[in-house]
């Protein structure tokens, strides 16, 4: 079957994590209801989960110097049917705003190492403050535990993101920590390539 998708841009490493994250949200029971995805890319997770799971409606998200992109894969996957996939719109850490209570689950991948640590803790305080209670937040991503590297991979992945100008990688305990308490550390799945699902509530 040929991919609608084969002519864009895209991101290889979404393409090989999809699958994983998929089978760990559905077992999980967290793919369902209205999500809001920060920092989306070119969509390729929205999109994959949406295809597998009709009963989800996704919001993507991204910033305006990357959304061309992520508006592209929108555009083909409307080609396709794909109306539980939303419009992505813009959306700048520290500039706009999202309601977060407007949503059943806020959803980040790949997003906490890349930014900036300022802007990270901006993001969690702003996020905490319109989540509901009880409200999840899911991340995926590398992570430090207990303020250790997890593998020697890791700590070279981390030193490399330094060395490009990223935020570098956070610790499990940073996220509850930014929000002053208000999000407790609920769950905590391994995944391919030492990398965690990371699960956080509102309390």
């Amino acid at each position: 079957m040929t991919d609608p998708f084969a002519h864009l841009t895209r991101n290889n490493a979404a393409d090989n994590n999809k699958q994983y994250i998929l089978d760990a949200l559905q077992r999980l029971n967290l793919l369902k209801g209205k999500v809001v995805e920060i920092g989306s890319g070119p969509g390729q997770h929205g999109i994959h989960f949406c295809q597998h799971v009709s009963e989800l409606t996704w919001q993507p998200t991204e910033i305006t110097s990357k959304l061309p992109l992520t508006l592209q894969w929108y555009e083909v996957s409307q080609k396709q049917g794909l109306t539980n996939y939303l419009k992505p719109f813009s959306f700048h850490i520290g500039r706009d705003t999202i309601t977060a209570s407007d949503f059943d689950l806020v959803y980040s991948a790949n997003v906490l190492h890349i930014i900036s640590e300022e802007l990270a803790q901006h993001l969690i305080k702003q996020l905490v403050e319109t989540m509901s209670q009880g409200q999840k937040l899911v991340c995926y991503g590398p992570f430090k535990q207990d303020g250790e590297y997890t593998s020697e991979s890791n700590r070279d992945f981390d030193q490399w993101l330094f060395s490009e100008g990223y935020g570098g990688m956070q610790d499990l305990e940073d996220i509850p920590s930014w929000s002053d308490g208000k999000l407790s550390l609920l769950q905590v799945e391994s995944m391919p390539a030492n990398n965690f699902i990371v699960v956080y509530q509102k309390v």
